[in-house]
């Protein structure tokens, strides 16, 4: 057992796998094997039930302490994020790339020079803090795995096909002497590729929102970077971090909100199979 149902590690298994405990046990059992020298099985069990006393007294106290829970749930936030940070690269390197990684890659070297400064007494900033543009970090990685899908090799240039195969059907339509069944189904094909070429367009404007949060989330973060390098001790740090956190986090709602939207549209884009078989029909006649 190492993780609950919510991913974060029980603070007495923690506790039971901690270096230092892990080397008090070994310790006091190699005290145990000592003492069984003289005094054989009894010197044995005396040490094994010091060791057991100091392992019940530790599960019932530590556990409880602010600063153990603190360090437990840093490290889960940490395995967190780095898992998922893992997972994102993969799957934008599954989807060809994105031209953006190096930006990201930029802000990371901001968010580790950040860490070292709030190690620092001396600085009014915070880890916690810098943890939550780690956490921004990782929604910009997230927003580069859609621009890797909305610019994979399959998408093409899906709007000019589109509106090319619509003015195949207007065409056919125009000629006439369709019986009413072609005429039907023409009609459902143009209905099909109209709504297709809208969405691809609602699609494109959607794109354009995501490049421009791509292009500004570097920015801002520099800025950010600028600001605390400048001033570390500024009594004000913490409200301006929030302020500057907060502007990040509107620039990526709405470009996440563009990953949730572009799914249904990849799958729109196909006509109908009875549209399909009309538009084929309209051009082989």
């Amino acid at each position: 057992m190492n993780e609950d149902d919510s991913g974060r590690t029980p603070y007495w298994w923690a506790f039971l796998k901690h270096p230092v405990n892990r080397t008090v046990a070994l310790g006091m059992l190699a005290a145990s094997v000592l003492l069984s020298l003289p005094w054989g099985g009894d010197g044995f069990g005396l040490g094994m039930i010091a060791l057991a006393a100091v392992q019940l007294v530790g599960v019932a106290t530590v556990p409880g302490l602010a600063s153990f829970r603190a360090s437990v749930d840093k490290r889960d936030r940490q395995a967190a994020r780095a898992a998922r940070r893992e997972r994102l690269l993969e799957e934008i390197k599954a989807q060809g790339g994105s031209s953006h990684l190096r930006s990201y890659e930029q802000m990371c070297v901001r968010i580790a020079s950040l860490y070292r400064l709030a190690d620092d007494r001396s600085s009014s900033l915070t880890e916690r803090e810098v943890e939550q543009l780690d956490d921004v970090s990782l929604d910009y990685l997230r927003m580069c795995l859609s621009d890797a899908a909305a610019r994979g090799p399959e998408k093409g240039d899906a709007s000019a096909a589109l509106a090319r195969k619509l003015h195949e059907v207007d065409s056919r339509l125009a000629a006439g002497q369709l019986s009413p069944a072609d005429e039907q189904q023409l009609l459902q094909a143009k209905n099909d590729y109209q709504e297709a070429i809208a969405r691809q367009r609602r699609m494109a404007a959607r794109r354009s929102a995501l490049e421009a949060a791509l292009a500004s989330t570097p920015v801002r973060l520099e800025e950010l970077y600028q600001m605390v390098m400048s001033s570390p001790q500024a009594g004000n740090l913490s409200a301006l971090l929030e302020e500057s956190v907060s502007k990040l986090r509107l620039a990526e709602e709405a470009a996440l909100d563009i990953e949730a939207a572009m799914e249904p549209m990849r799958t729109s884009a196909p006509p109908q199979p009875l549209a399909r078989q009309a538009a084929r029909r309209a051009v082989g006649q």
